[in-house]
């Protein structure tokens, strides 16, 4: 089991929308980042990944959004959001 859940989330003005799953597997399932922790991930759904107490928010959030935008997934005025603590279904 991990030990943090993070909800990662694309802001565009006002409104917050998951990111979707597919993104998630695609840059965490590969280590594009030279970052070691990011092996401790696991993405779970839309907007939620599982990830090791090595895994800062800030970090993900920096590398994650320059991958995104180096791969124009994301519109200019985008902002990738990640919140710890993300709350778990029942």
């Amino acid at each position: 089991m991990f030990a943090n859940r993070l909800a990662i989330l694309l802001r565009t003005g006002d409104e917050e929308h998951p990111v979707p799953k597919a993104w998630l597997d695609q840059f965490f399932m590969r280590n594009f980042t030279g970052c070691n922790a990011f092996n401790e991930t696991l993405p779970v759904r839309d907007g939620l990944l599982e990830a090791g107490s090595g895994v800062a928010a800030l970090s993900v959030r920096e590398h994650f959004e320059k991958w995104l935008r180096g791969r124009k997934m994301i519109p200019a005025e985008a902002e990738l959001v990640v919140r710890d603590g993300a709350p778990r279904r029942a």
